[in-house]
């Protein structure tokens, strides 16, 4: 997990996982300028993912001087995208800041938001922490303006992250409290969104853990190390069994945590990696072996050196080393010691204090001001008795705003596509009410008839349309269509592609033969005319595009076979 929160996700509106048939052409300007956007993509995507660099580039530049000359902002803000995230940070932000100016005035629900979205994560990435909340702040914004659940989610869970880490534990456990509910409120949420489950089992332990709520960390902990080993994800596991270790040493079993710290350790990297030497040299400590807990402090002050990074527990460190060197008659390297603990100790006390702040002032207040708002909206039309309860249930809910919904990396959705492709074919939502239109006779037997229509395969036909099917049910077009519309809500196009790639998943699972198909032969064998056709269908049911879930199959079987 590493992060305490998703800092990369599957980004919604850009499409890095465009699948169309794969189009072999030179790097030359005039042979790029005229693909379509989704072979820049595909192309883009390629790159990307074989690490070609200075490929990708070249698409990139191509892919923008097309978009510039449509007056394409979207597609410009693609290209900026892919450039964004190969770049160094200064040259990175650059581009992200391109991708804020060209859609500022865009009315997709997902820009300019994800401009500063990138912001704030190179910004956190770097250890500026400042920066990185005020990005994520103007994201927020931006999402709630745009009413875009997803980025409201990223960003609070985000803001949430980086005030535990600047010593606002309890407002970071508020938070995550209230996502985790709002998550529970949805079916099979473990299942559906255990991306979005895990880190919350991971940041909820954290959170408690620092306000010395260790019965709670403990509680969240094993609940996520529990789901981890069901689904077999060694990952979140290790993630989570390293914070047990820190619980371990708080409830004074330190062999297990050194034991769990010492086979993990050096797994890890950077600022992870230090908090874990620390809790082994505090634990050397406890054992009475003094040169070896010095041994672990002078790995972490290299690791500061190299990353520029403080952590939560450096000034501790910086005091070890300096009594050390005191008792080894070192005053160089004590003096040394003395200025790195009071250089770090007072850039972390700025910066929390900058962060506690900005959080304060950016994030909390105008949330409050938003439920004072609709408080007084609410007071407007509720009855004099009506608004005195009101008022009350109001002033309770301004400690908890709900504004987070799931928010899924690709990686998480080709494993639950994968793990889960019987449970695409949902069953039909239940309504409160039925169709009026459609005599009860009628609307029962179309119900059962589409059942049965759904065990079969007869919905891969290629030329299957509404009037074809409404004929074989011994309907009309206007029934069949409410009744769809009504009890699947969705439309007639869309339910049938739902059917076809529901189906292509499973198999695609199941029969590895068909994964030596192109697209086209694929489209074929799943009722699409296309293989782009196929791709975007795909796409749409599934939120990741066929080439990602396609590798992962093709990388699994290797492995099985290994």
């Amino acid at each position: 997990m590493g992060l305490v929160f998703s800092c990369f996700f599957g980004i919604g509106g850009i499409s890095q996982d465009k699948a169309s048939p794969m189009v072999t052409v030179d790097l030359s300007t005039d042979s790029l300028i005229h693909l379509t956007y989704e072979q820049f993509m595909e192309l883009e995507d390629e790159a990307y993912e074989k690490n070609e660099l200075n490929r990708l580039r070249k698409l990139t530049d191509i892919h923008v001087q097309k978009a510039k000359s449509e007056s394409n902002a979207l597609e410009m803000a693609f290209a900026y995208y892919y450039r964004s995230m190969i770049e160094e940070p200064k040259l990175a932000i650059s581009y992200a800041d391109s991708i804020v100016l060209v859609t500022a005035d865009s009315k997709n629900p997902e820009y300019p938001t994800l401009g500063y979205i990138l912001k704030a994560m190179i910004w956190y990435e770097k250890g500026d922490y400042r920066l990185a909340l005020h990005n994520y702040i103007l994201a927020y914004d931006l999402a709630l303006e745009k009413n875009n659940l997803d980025h409201q989610l990223l960003s609070s869970m985000a803001i949430a992250a980086i005030r535990n880490l600047n010593g606002q534990s309890h407002a970071a456990a508020d938070i995550y409290t209230r996502t985790l509910h709002e998550l529970k409120r949805e079916e099979d949420y473990k299942n559906r969104y255990y991306e979005d489950y895990m880190i919350l089992m991971y940041n909820l332990s954290l959170a408690h853990l620092k306000l010395s709520q260790l019965d709670s960390s403990r509680l969240y902990l094993n609940e996520g190390i529990q789901r981890a080993i069901l689904v077999n994800d060694t990952m979140e596991h290790r993630d989570l069994v390293l914070v047990g270790a820190q619980l371990d040493y708080y409830e004074h079993n330190y062999e297990k945590a050194k034991d769990t710290l010492i086979k993990y350790s050096n797994q890890l990297e950077g600022t992870g990696k230090a908090m874990k030497l620390y809790y082994l040299g505090k634990i050397a400590q406890k054992s009475g072996d003094d040169l070896l807990a010095i041994s672990y402090y002078k790995q972490i002050d290299s690791i500061i050196e190299e990353t520029k990074e403080p952590f939560e527990k450096v000034k501790e460190v910086y005091q070890q080393l300096a009594i050390h060197y005191s008792l080894q008659d070192d005053q160089e390297r004590e003096i040394e010691s003395l200025e790195k603990l009071i250089f770090h100790d007072s850039l972390m006390a700025i910066e929390q204090k900058g962060v506690i702040q900005q959080a304060t002032m950016a994030y909390d207040i105008p949330y409050l001001k938003i439920q004072k708002r609709k408080a007084e909206e609410l007071l407007k039309v509720k009855s004099n008795w009506i608004l005195i309860l009101g008022s009350m249930a109001v002033l309770g809910m301004l400690v908890g705003p709900y504004y987070y919904i799931r928010a899924r990396r690709t990686k998480q959705k080709v494993l639950m596509l994968m793990e889960g492709s019987k449970q695409l074919k949902s069953p039909p939502r239940k309504v409160g009410e039925h169709p009026t239109s459609v005599p009860e006779e009628i609307r029962n037997g179309l119900l059962e008839k589409l059942e049965a229509f759904e065990e079969s395969d007869l919905y891969l036909r290629k030329d299957l349309d509404m009037a074809q099917l409404a004929q074989e049910m011994d309907t009309n077009t206007s029934y069949l269509s409410i009744i769809i519309n009504h009890y699947k809500q969705m439309s007639f196009p869309r339910y049938i592609n739902g059917l076809k790639i529901s189906t292509a998943i499973e198999e695609l699972t199941t029969k590895p033969e068909l994964l030596k198909y192109n697209y086209q032969g694929l489209a074929e064998t799943f009722g699409f005319k296309t293989g782009e056709s196929f791709s975007k269908a795909f796409y749409k049911k599934t939120g990741v595009y066929p080439s990602k879930f396609l590798k992962e199959l093709k990388v699994r079987g290797i492995d099985r076979r290994l």
